[in-house]
């Protein structure tokens, strides 16, 4: 083939790769199993350097590292605060100069009723340090929360302004590592989540808190006769050398536990010494028990023995007063998990846990199942649902939504936000305001759209190359702008409601 007719063939294959990028639209093809995406021609001949979200007030803030003993002198919370050691007592002064250029970016969004709907959370703030329990917090969300992820930092700001230690509620057993305790466990346990999509083979829905119990035996119909050799499950906890003081910190450790047919033995100890020991006869209900101790311990062991294990819904490390705060996160969750429960159950856990306010972290999950702004519209007003369900169950608690961070796809040669996702966004904005709750609008506090592209990118990186989970860095930034903006309206409660 002569060199005229190669190059005019060439010609001719590059002309109707052109004439096929113009007409298939920017987003690509949908062709069921894959999405064929074509670059054109002004894309390839004159291609732009994707231009990056400025997120240099964000990268300025000093956050506080993970095994900080105390408050980083520069972070973007403790400029505004002039705190005391006894600041839970006293009023805080607040210089709210401090917060621009973020202030408007990071701010909570309120319905008609304002700042009020946080005014019960912010008054047992107040006198926290006095009380014969612990004030909780329940911090629920989907993985980018997972392992105490963001939680960790906004409970040692808490628990350092206004008092508390331990890391709070955690489950027995789980999918990944919690970063603020240290778990051992018999290789018996199994874990029956609220999220398996075997859901309907399970004996029960009393999943609790948690979303979640534990057994060390099979989970059987009352109807199926029990092995007659006793089983034994153990648990040895001990504070974890990567987390806040604060969280390594516990006196008081609570058992959720309940429903076993047979006859249970109940020991605790502590630093090898038996504590207690008890033979609990069965029940069709939820137990607690409760040990304190003189000072933390360096490990405790609590074994139950028996021929049905109790479903155990959570195991509490938390001190005597101040604030607790509670990491529940659910891989793959989108707020469903909170309806497949036994309701009943749910509510009188969150009775025994006291709970002051209810922060739920969602929306990132539902995004690639999201095809138009209706489907999103559906999704906020199923959340709506959610809120006004657990507001019943939960009276007088305030509640606060996050919504979800910005999530980037691959367009061409570059990352930018996914489709829908300020609709959903939107949507649980709209609906969170109608049922009485706060919102706190993560995506617009990391920079909006194609924010994430810059988190990435940073030096060191905010989130992982997924360009959807933040780093443990990312992490703590956005703790960081959480806690800033709560306590930025604490301050205000203080200056004009007391």
């Amino acid at each position: 083939m002569s060199p005229a007719r190669v190059l005019a063939f060439v010609v001719a294959v590059l002309a109707l790769l052109a004439l096929i990028g113009q007409a298939l639209p920017k987003e690509g093809a949908d062709l069921g199993l894959l999405t064929v995406h074509m670059p054109t021609a002004g894309d390839v001949l004159f291609a732009e350097k994707q231009r990056r979200v400025d997120i240099s007030e964000i990268l300025a803030i000093e956050a506080d590292s993970a095994a900080s003993d105390t408050l980083a002198i520069g972070s973007l919370a403790d400029t505004l605060l002039a705190a005391s050691a006894d600041s839970a007592r006293k009023p805080i002064a607040f210089d709210e100069s401090k917060l621009a250029p973020l202030e408007d970016r990071i701010r909570f969004h309120f319905p008609d009723q304002g700042a009020s709907v946080l005014h019960p959370f912010f008054k047992s703030l107040q006198s926290a340090y006095a009380g014969k329990e612990p004030i909780r917090a329940l911090h629920y969300g989907d993985s980018q929360i997972e392992g105490d992820r963001i939680t960790a930092y906004v409970r040692n700001k808490l628990q350092t302004q206004f008092h508390g230690s331990g890391p709070g509620l955690i489950a027995v057993l789980d999918v990944g590592p919690h970063f603020s305790v240290k778990r051992e466990l018999s290789d018996n346990w199994q874990r029956f989540s609220a999220m398996d999509p075997n859901l309907k083979k399970h004996a029960h829905k009393r999943y609790g808190a948690l979303s979640a119990y534990c057994r060390f035996t099979p989970a059987l119909p009352d109807s199926v006769a029990l092995d007659s050799v006793p089983s034994t499950g153990t648990i040895t906890l001990s504070p974890d050398n990567r987390a806040y003081s604060k969280a390594r910190a516990w006196t008081e450790c609570r058992l959720f536990f309940g429903w076993h047919r047979a006859p249970l033995t109940l020991r605790m100890e502590a630093d090898g010494v038996e504590l207690s020991e008890e033979v609990i006869e069965p029940q069709a209900g939820m137990l607690t028990r409760e040990w304190r101790f003189p000072s933390t311990p360096g490990s405790i062991t609590i074994t139950l023995e028996g021929t049905d294990s109790p479903d155990v819904f959570g195991i509490a490390l938390d001190g005597s007063t101040g604030v607790a705060m509670d990491n529940i996160s659910a891989r793959g969750a989108a707020g469903y998990e909170f309806s497949k429960g036994d309701q009943a159950m749910l509510s009188r856990m969150f009775a025994e846990l006291d709970t002051r306010l209810l922060i739920l972290q969602y929306g990132g999950n539902t995004l690639p199942n999201i095809k138009s702004k209706e489907e999103a519209e559906r999704y906020g007003r199923f959340f709506g649902g959610v809120i006004a369900r657990l507001r019943k169950q939960i009276p007088g608690a305030s509640v606060v939504v996050i919504g979800p961070s910005d999530m980037s796809i691959k367009e061409g040669e570059d990352y930018v936000t996914r489709p829908f996702l300020e609709d959903v966004r939107d949507a649980m904005k709209l609906n969170a305001l109608a049922q009485g709750a706060a919102f706190w609008d993560m995506y617009e506090a990391m920079g909006g759209r194609n924010s994430m592209v810059s988190w990435v990118q940073a030096d060191p990186p905010l989130a992982a190359e997924d360009y959807t989970h933040f780093s443990p860095q990312g992490a703590r930034k956005v703790g960081e702008l959480f806690y800033t903006a709560l306590i930025n309206e604490y301050a205000v409660y203080v200056k004009t409601v007391q």
